[in-house]
């Protein structure tokens, strides 16, 4: 099988934690892999702003080739905006049209690159119509049709994973945050892909609630971490790694700091531990591992928390490589998720296979990673008061937190790559297939 990966917006070689890049990033780079060690063929184009300058193709290990599309754009919103003319430009190059034109599969990461899919798919629509031309009436003929009409797939097939969703975005912040050309794009590739890969059974609902997808074209396979990397291990043997030896309560934030991941409810809430426990506050460092996303709303965020009372009890510091963050959710006492959307959460899954107890919102995917009383606390609202209440609660209670973290070794093995990769891999198997249907059970399980 060969399979052409979308993830145009962000480079799957960028650092997660930095600019636009997070668990999307991970995602892509380890099916990728697998992909390869199972025999098949991939190549993957981006167009990243931040690696412009990069060559036009290089291997990232394991046979999978990185192609570069250089496009104008400097960002997601612009590429959207840009999708027809990326689109012809992929098309227009003779390397890449030709792997489109040999794939079995495309594979599109996230809006931008799902909308830029569609378009190729008119391109290459007009450019079979233009080819063919019926010899009884001497009238040119187009074989593409739609999956109204004919349930075979054009070729190659498109398989979709959203990773977010605007509609659910703006449902989960109670706001209308979301561009609507972004909106609009994502009806647009969910009535033209395929096949629609959703990380959990609440995001297949939501994608054919609110993108009104077929649910014959919804697959079920949640992602999966590494296992190999992110394990359990000695407390104090991590702490000595990053040097975290004189740390008694250790906190830790990982990712990118916005709104929509919650930073600023999580710096009020230990503005107010500060305040209402200083005694406690005193013990506890509470370190946040994560760049900027460049989203104006985040932009102060850190000068916020210094000048505020959570100053004394936060550090923040840059993104660091997997190997090195495994030992910081090792070290960790607690790593806390506040995210207000969330469509899996890779950075609680991570802690949960490290065997760290985690405290997260009650929202998408974090519901079916965290589980109460077993791997962590879910926390049901955004008042600063009930998250610093949370967090004081777990802190205090260190034989909970052993409980907490027992449970989470337990649940290692439903979270590792190898079960997800399993899944993912019978989907793409039957999407490429001759007859290129996919089956008719709604919304299931790969």
């Amino acid at each position: 099988m060969r399979i052409v990966v979308l993830s145009l917006h962000t480079s799957p070689a960028a650092q997660p934690g930095t600019g636009d890049a997070g668990g999307l990033n991970v995602y892509v780079a380890h099916t990728a892999a697998h992909l390869v060690r199972a025999g098949h063929a991939v190549d993957i184009l981006t167009a990243d702003p931040g690696i412009a300058d990069a060559p036009a193709a290089v291997d990232l290990g394991e046979g999978v080739r990185l192609h570069t599309v250089a496009v104008q754009a400097t960002s997601k919103d612009e590429m959207g905006a840009e999708a027809a003319q990326i689109a012809r430009r992929i098309a227009d190059d003779p390397d890449l049209s030709t792997l489109l034109r040999r794939a079995d599969v495309v594979w599109a990461h996230y809006w931008v690159s799902g909308l830029v899919a569609c378009e190729l798919r008119e391109i290459a629509a007009a450019a079979t119509a233009d080819s063919v031309t019926d010899p009884t009436t001497n009238a040119t003929t187009n074989p593409t049709t739609s999956h109204a009409t004919d349930p075979t797939p054009t070729r190659p097939a498109l398989a979709m994973s959203f990773h977010t969703i605007a509609a659910v975005k703006d449902r989960d912040l109670g706001e209308a945050r979301e561009p609507a050309a972004r909106l609009a794009a994502e009806d647009r590739i969910a009535a033209t892909a395929d096949v629609l890969l959703a990380n959990t059974a609440s995001e297949a609902h939501d994608m054919a609630a609110l993108l009104h997808a077929p649910p014959a074209r919804i697959r079920i396979v949640a992602p999966g971490v590494d296992t190999d990397t992110f394990r359990p291990g000695p407390v104090q043997v991590a702490r000595r790694a990053i040097g975290m030896e004189s740390a008694d309560l250790l906190v830790l934030c990982v990712g990118r700091m916005q709104y929509v991941k919650g930073t600023d409810i999580l710096l009020d809430a230990l503005s107010d531990i500060a305040v209402t426990e200083p005694v406690l506050a005193g013990r506890t460092r509470v370190v946040m591992l994560g760049g900027a996303s460049g989203e104006a709303d985040e932009s102060g965020m850190q000068e916020a928390a210094r000048t505020s009372a959570a100053g004394s009890l936060v550090e923040f510091r840059e993104p660091v490589p997997a190997r090195v963050l495994a030992d910081w959710y090792r070290a960790a006492d607690l790593v806390v998720v506040p995210s207000r959307s969330e469509s899996f959460g890779f950075v609680a899954a991570e802690a949960v296979a490290s065997g760290t107890p985690v405290l997260a919102s009650q929202v998408g995917g974090l519901t079916h990673i965290v589980r109460p009383g077993e791997s962590g606390v879910l926390v049901a609202d955004r008042s600063r008061y009930t998250w610093a209440h949370a967090i004081v609660t777990l802190l205090a209670d260190p034989l909970g937190r052993t409980r907490l973290a027992a449970g989470a070794v337990a649940m290692r093995e439903e979270l590792s790559w190898e079960t997800a990769e399993a899944g993912m891999l019978d989907v793409l198997m039957e999407l490429a297939a001759p007859s290129g249907a996919v089956g008719e059970d709604e919304g299931r399980s790969a």
